[in-house]
């Protein structure tokens, strides 16, 4: 693993690493004494070499350089950065106890390459230009390597620290600090190809390594977890210190090695701690001699077959000329993988390399429309494939570069260095989104005249509409447009307005149907807007089949069901483009008449690839604006809302001021505050938090408390319940996805290309041969996960793991799957009337009352529900809420959580934090924006992100001669992508609405400018 930290003290930092007693303290990889060593060229530039002594040490950490110059000489300097490579511990045991040398030479080799990709990488300085301070790469580090052996507890634990001091030298050779956000934000990236390397390592010295987790962590094979476990006393410690402070997350568990680190012991008995090691693993019956002989073996093996590796290369040359004539005789499955014949050609690590690229580029792909390049290495790296290193992904990316597989994103204000990069399919669906957009403008039949619109509107409503709301529903209703967008505040009213919307419309004898993301909020449109819904999901399932099948009677009846309805979208937002395609599509179709899209771009983003809701406004589709919150009714209230909404979530916090309480458990000072609540306040009180780990601690503390009060009562039922495990669909064909105790769900149809089918699957064992063993109650069933299809979509595979869960009378609970034949919905609230040996009885959320005897599926498939997490609260409004966010979750800190956590309450908010200082600084860095593919290729403004390179021309162009855009099995069959960028004009305004005091302008503070309807493309 990698840990990253600054260096307070340059003497301190002397005195701890550059020791003049190293052979006390350290182990070498030959036993030499050359246990520290200058690194970078940077160093090599100064003229630093070999062995690393304490006064050179101490005053290149001060900045002063060889020569006696001083290097950004300030107050409070900061000294330099301590990067810690820690082998895994099975690693350790095989160095210090089996006694193999070889394994800490190659973690230092690792450990040396990787540094060099981080100076040629990450290495920047900054000059100023124009006012600002740019970052300016430079290529050249000052850093010194250390290598260590012991734990803080005395255990065997190889590690080097590659401590990077604050200089770096610029183009024009002027020494000045270092400037190392970069190398901060890629630790996740270093950690990876340092592994990457390690691995690579270990495995041409004989061994064999297996993957633990998500992240490229692994152990060498063969050492039995007894032993790494008797050797982990450190970690045993931090989960024990995290376990008493309620810590669960691996952010948070970082903290607690920081905070609970005591110096390091000194031993002078060296020999004496060593043969200590060796002395407890043999008392647990390992001494590692075996494992290393086989190794030895296995290496000697691996140097012949190094000699075949070098016949591809004849056997490339040898077929070079008919490769030509032949083809794509043999196409490979992948896209993004070589043909059969192509990939017939390449070394193994070449060809695992590019099954790695391909399965990291759908990984990001399916979650967004853009990403990192260093991301992008980084997750191929750790699918852990053997040979696979960050040389041999970056080639691998480049040439899908040169093929146009991926598009490289141009630089962009506000990017801070990073590398962005899209792909064809991405690009082609948002352009056909557009596209979509702009072939419905003239096509709807307007329901009434715009003139009419607010007296007939005011006329059905419950109660007065605002101005905003009169000039969303009054532009629904009169647009000769198919597609109307209605960008609405949280808390504007606009299920009050679509319900006066949908009265008018039904009223003139139209259709209206209503779609969300999510079951709970589709209840939710169906009770605050009169409007029957159902899901996004649900509806494409029905309805796709029509995109290619016309002249049968079913796409008649369809059509005739269908065609002139109105279709409702709310909380757009968290629409995907995949999914915004397919509903233009089908729209298209079906002759759907409009195709209403409500919600704000400023909350949630869907889960899955795109921003097609804040895309279509930004290229100027037509639009309404809900600038007026009528939700919050205090002052203080209105103003976080309204910071909140144009992304000022630090301000925020602060106008909450004594409302923000910092806590060293926030979920358990949650849960505890709305305890000591009255009956009245805990039933106008929501609580929210914005991770699951913070959720299930809250729930459970909730539950608990109750049950010591008599709220929930009697003795209950224990159900086993399954939770998701957060995957992608490309993760679930790599075995180090499973493990022991897992579930594998399978939905209606099978996964036919696997041969298994529907049902539920549990996870035995996961066989070094990449295969995994599955249990389907007495059978045993062993597949390969990489059988599964790269390009399947439609097949329902889900990974869940089981959870032990006491409900009792009184408990509130909701179902994490969906049962419609009894109106049992996901994310759908309910209350356990009585639990026993015979099954619970519960009151839905449609105050249904409902019986599940033992062994319904349905028990296996809910969870408590005292905290819902923020994407459970869009759409909610509550009186009062506590609101648990924490800055270890640094990925859930993001503004638009904090958008969502903040605007549903009424009348009284509190927050609950960790560290209000980190969290504001956390919240302000990270908007919590989606990618957008037209916008990374420089075509499309949407998060007003101007400035930095010329918007680019995407042209797919010919590759070896072929012409991308006549080859279907290469492209997706999606229109072509139109010349040239997409041209700012003057702002939208809604047909016919005549003297537009309803239509309120353009707010150039909340978006940025929008331009015109059409968007210029050729239809």
């Amino acid at each position: 693993m990698l840990s990253v930290a600054a260096v307070r003290s340059a003497s301190g930092a002397a005195n701890y690493f550059a020791k003049d007693d190293f052979k006390d303290n350290y182990y070498t990889a030959d036993g030499s004494s050359e246990v520290s060593a200058w690194g970078g060229a940077g160093a090599e530039a100064l003229a630093l070499e070999g062995e690393v002594s304490r006064e050179s040490f101490e005053q290149i950490l001060s900045g002063v350089l060889p020569s006696g110059e001083g290097v950004a000489q300030v107050e409070n300097r900061r000294n330099g950065v301590d990067l810690t490579f820690s082998a895994p511990k099975s690693v350790s045991v095989m160095a210090y106890v089996a006694g193999d040398k070889r394994v800490l030479a190659a973690n230092m080799v690792a450990v040396q390459k990787t540094m060099a990709w981080v100076e040629k990488n990450l290495a920047e300085g900054r000059k100023d230009v124009e006012g600002r301070k740019v970052p300016v790469p430079t290529g050249k580090l000052v850093y010194a390597l250390f290598q260590h052996d012991t734990s803080r507890a005395l255990d065997p634990q190889a590690h080097v620290h590659s401590v990077i001091a604050n200089l770096t030298q610029m183009p024009d050779g002027k020494w000045q600090a270092l400037h190392a956000d970069k190398i901060w934000s890629n630790n996740a990236v270093v950690g990876a190809i340092y592994h990457a390397y390690l691995r690579a390592g270990l495995e041409k010295l004989g061994y064999q390594v297996e993957l633990k987790g998500k992240h490229g962590t692994f152990e060498i094979m063969g050492v039995p977890k007894a032993i790494i476990d008797a050797f982990s006393q450190r970690r045993e410690a931090i989960l024990e210190k995290a376990a008493e402070l309620g810590i669960v997350s691996a952010k948070g568990r970082d903290g607690v090695t920081t905070t609970t680190r005591d110096p390091k012991l000194n031993v002078e008995d060296r020999d004496g701690l060593l043969k200590g090691w060796i002395d407890k693993a043999a008392e647990l019956g390992f001494d590692g001699k075996g494992l290393l002989a086989s190794a030895l073996a296995r290496a000697g093996q691996g140097a012949a077959d190094n000699k075949l590796e070098r016949g591809f290369r004849a056997v490339t040359d040898a077929i070079a000329g008919a490769r030509d004539l032949i083809g794509g005789f043999l196409r490979s499955p992948d896209p993004l993988i070589d043909s059969g014949l192509a990939r017939a050609t390449k070394s193994p690590a070449v060809a695992r390399t590019q099954l790695a690229v391909a399965s990291a580029v759908r990984i990001l792909a399916e979650r967004e429309a853009a990403f990192d390049v260093n991301k992008l290495s980084k997750t191929a790296l750790d699918l852990g494939l053997k040979g696979v290193t960050i040389e041999t992904v970056e080639h691998r990316i480049e040439q899908l570069y040169d093929n146009r597989q991926l598009i490289p994103g141009v630089a962009r204000a506000g990017d801070k260095g990073v590398r962005m990069v899209t792909t064809q399919e991405a690009l082609r669906t948002e352009e056909a989104v557009l596209k979509a957009v702009d072939a419905g403008v003239g096509k709807a039949v307007p329901i009434l005249p715009a003139q009419d619109g607010p007296a007939r509107l005011q006329e059905v409503a419950d109660r007065p509409l605002n101005a905003g709301q009169l000039a969303a529903a009054t532009l629904i209703l009169s647009s000769e447009d198919r597609t109307v967008t209605v960008q609405g505040v949280a808390g504007a009213g606009k299920s009050t307005m679509l319900q006066a919307v949908a009265r008018i419309a039904e009223g003139e004898g139209k259709d209206v149907l209503g779609l969300a993301f999510q079951n709970k909020m589709v209840a939710d449109l169906a009770e605050g807007a009169g409007i029957k819904s159902q899901t996004i999901a649900s509806f494409v399932l029905a309805n796709e089949r029509y995109l290619t099948e016309r002249d049968t009677p079913r796409y008649e009846e369809a059509r005739e069901r269908l065609g002139g309805a109105m279709l409702v979208v709310d909380e757009t937002s968290m629409v995907s483009s995949a999914d915004m395609l397919k509903l233009h599509s089908i729209v298209e179709a079906l002759g759907i008449d409009k195709l209403v899209l409500v919600g704000d771009r400023q909350q949630l983003s869907s889960i899955d690839a795109g921003k097609s809701f804040a895309m279509i406004q930004a290229a100027g589709g037509t639009m309404a604006r809900m600038d007026e919150n009528i939700r919050q009714r205090t002052d203080t209230l209105r103003t976080v809302a309204a910071l909140a909404n144009v992304g000022k979530a630090g301000e925020a916090m602060k106008v909450l001021g004594d409302n923000v309480h910092e806590s060293a458990n926030p979920p358990e000072e949650a849960a505890d505050r709305w305890l000591a609540l009255g009956a009245d306040d805990r039933a106008a009180t929501q609580v929210f938090a914005s991770g699951r780990e913070s959720r299930a601690i809250i729930n459970q503390r909730i539950q608990d408390g109750l049950a010591a009060e008599g709220t929930v009562r009697g003795e209950g039922i224990h159900l086993i319940v399954y939770d998701r495990v957060n995957l992608t669909r490309e993760e679930l064909r790599y075995a180090a996805s499973y493990r022991p105790g897992l579930t594998l769900d399978v939905g209606r149809g099978g996964a036919q290309d696997v041969g298994l089918a529907q049902g539920r699957y549990d996870v035995s064992r996961v066989l070094p041969s990449g295969k995994v063993e599955l249990v389907d109650g007495r059978r045993k069933i062993r597949f390969d996960p990489q059988r599964l299809s790269p390009t399947e979509k439609r097949d329902r595979l889900e990974l869940t793991e089981k959870k032990d869960l006491h409900v009792r009378e009184g408990d509130r609970i909701r179902w994490t799957a969906n049962d419609k034949p009894r109106d049992l919905h996901n994310a759908a609230l309910a209350r356990i009337i009585s639990a026993d040996a015979s099954g619970i009885t519960v009151e839905t959320a449609g105050n249904q009352t409902l019986t599940l005897a033992p062994g319904d599926p349905m028990l296996s498939r809910l969870d408590l529900a005292y905290a819902l997490n923020m994407h459970m609260a869009q759409g909610i409004t509550t009186d009062k809420a506590i609101t648990v966010m924490d800055s270890h979750e640094r990925n859930l800190s993001n503004q638009r959580l904090f958008n969502v956590g903040v605007t549903r309450v009424r009348d009284e908010l509190t927050m609950i934090v960790d560290d209000k200082e980190k969290l504001e600084r956390q919240l302000d860095h990270n908007a919590g924006n989606k990618t957008s593919a037209l916008e990374t290729v420089g075509r499309l403004d949407i998060d007003g992100k101007k400035g930095g390179a010329k918007p680019v021309k995407f042209d797919p162009g010919p590759i070896d001669g072929i012409n991308l855009a006549d080859q279907p099995d290469i492209l997706a069959d999606l229109p072509p992508i139109p010349d040239g960028p997409l041209e700012p004009a003057a702002p939208i305004k809604g047909d016919g609405l005549k003297a537009p005091p309803d239509l309120k302008p353009e707010k150039a503070d909340l978006l940025p400018p929008l331009p015109e309807r059409s968007l210029g493309l050729d239809l």
